[in-house]
């Protein structure tokens, strides 16, 4: 089986906001799964999914990846209150990718644990803005399993983990949505194992 090249398309959840490089979730378990495949980081701070489905356009699919791993929309719910645009930018990203012959994988987020951060605005928009973003949740996994679609689900081996070592949810996280290192090494374990499992049945 050839190399096999997954872009990591996404916003600072996918980038590693605050984190250090060998620490975000892209570089670990592109480095368990090396080096027969490599994964690239095109995670941008603060990008919607509208900027996304531009830079799936300009910048991605012109490089020709085998595989493109999209999983974005907590700003647009940040920016607009709501999913509504996320849930029209995924879909029209996902087939840009099939028709060029790429698999989507479609990233299925953690969930968001508000905390009172002045810079973020009133908790109880916050507050609001996580149930959205779980309700959003829900959509992705509905419209994959609708459609026959791919999903990387890192909610779901979050809760898993978190189950498993009888943690604290938000001992994930250093501000309620983006993950330390600690919830870095909990996406890179799903990334890895979901990827060993499409390439052992039916990746092409």
């Amino acid at each position: 089986m050839k190399q096999q090249h997954i872009a990591c398309l996404g916003d600072s959840l996918t980038y590693g906001y605050e984190v250090r490089r060998e620490e975000t979730w892209v570089f670990l378990a592109g480095r368990e799964l090396a080096p027969m495949v490599v994964l690239h980081n095109y995670g941008l701070n603060g990008d919607t999914t509208t900027g996304m489905l531009e830079r799936l356009q300009t910048e991605i699919l012109p490089s020709r990846p085998d595989a493109v791993l999209l999983m974005g929309g907590a700003n647009d719910i940040a920016i607009d209150g709501s999913a509504v645009q996320a849930q029209a930018n995924i879909p029209a990203m996902v087939r840009s990718v099939a028709e060029r012959g790429a698999i989507p994988l479609i990233g299925i987020p953690l969930p968001y644990f508000p905390l009172p951060r002045e810079e973020w605005g009133n908790l109880s928009d916050q507050i609001k803005a996580a149930a959205e973003y779980d309700e959003y949740a829900g959509w992705l996994r509905d419209f994959c399993a609708s459609s026959g679609y791919r999903t990387v689900d890192f909610r779901a081996c979050f809760e898993d983990r978190v189950k498993r070592d009888n943690a604290t949810p938000a001992s994930y996280f250093f501000d309620g949505l983006h993950f330390n290192a600690k919830g870095h090494q909990v996406l890179a374990a799903c990334m890895v194992e979901t990827v060993r499992r499409l390439r052992g049945s039916d990746w092409k």
